[in-house]
């Protein structure tokens, strides 16, 4: 999965095409729109249909070379030995992703388990489903949402003496902005999964 492929698909929300003060700028103008009316600021679900066959997308899913294609930063995954990933925020080098992925495919469910700084306590979880648009609109394509239940430790780091570095600011502190992010990186995915379905259009049966 080349990355540079990605140049070819204009308005993706990553950190090569979108300078943190352009990123930050767009997530407070989203959240201002997300967090409008009344809202649980505990838990958020992002949804998108994607013009692409379910199982397409799922092994997209599944894939942690997607994750470096998709999210704004998460770059440079590889297998820590464990069962798990291990990568690095490219905004901010140091400071160490640490990631599993499961999922059962028969129902279509997808979770991220992920954690800043270590891998033992993996305190960040994303529960996600994929479902035929089909099945539950009558349109064609999928339909991908995500689930995220706001954990403690994003108020505060657990284990500060594993920061990288003196003085970083902490990345969970940054859950009001994380739903306007969630978003913008599932329409990463849209886009990211449509240019590569209209390049090598695929035909499957029923979708």
């Amino acid at each position: 999965m080349a990355t540079t492929q990605l140049a070819d698909i204009p308005g993706l929300f990553r950190c090569e095409t979108v300078s943190r003060t352009d990123a930050t700028n767009q997530l407070l103008a989203l959240t201002k729109q997300l967090r409008g009316g009344a809202t649980d600021n505990e838990v958020y679900t992002v949804h998108q249909h994607v013009d692409c066959p379910p199982e397409v997308l799922y092994d997209y899913l599944l894939d942690i070379r997607s994750v470096e294609e998709f999210t704004y930063s998460m770059r440079n995954f590889r297998p820590d030995g464990n069962g798990r990933y291990v990568g690095e925020d490219a905004t901010e080098p140091a400071t160490k992703i640490h990631l599993r992925i499961s999922g059962n495919r028969e129902v279509g469910t997808v979770d991220y388990e992920s954690a800043f700084d270590q891998g033992d306590d993996l305190w960040m979880v994303f529960c996600g489903r994929v479902l035929s648009a089909r099945r539950v609109q009558q349109r064609s394509g999928s339909l991908v949402s995500w689930t995220i239940w706001r954990h403690p430790y994003y108020a505060k780091n657990p284990y500060p003496h594993l920061s990288p570095r003196r003085g970083r600011v902490w990345p969970g502190s940054f859950w009001p902005v994380f739903h306007a992010c969630d978003v913008l990186e599932l329409r990463n995915m849209q886009q990211i999964l449509e240019h590569r379905r209209r390049a090598r259009p695929t035909t499957v049966a029923g979708r």
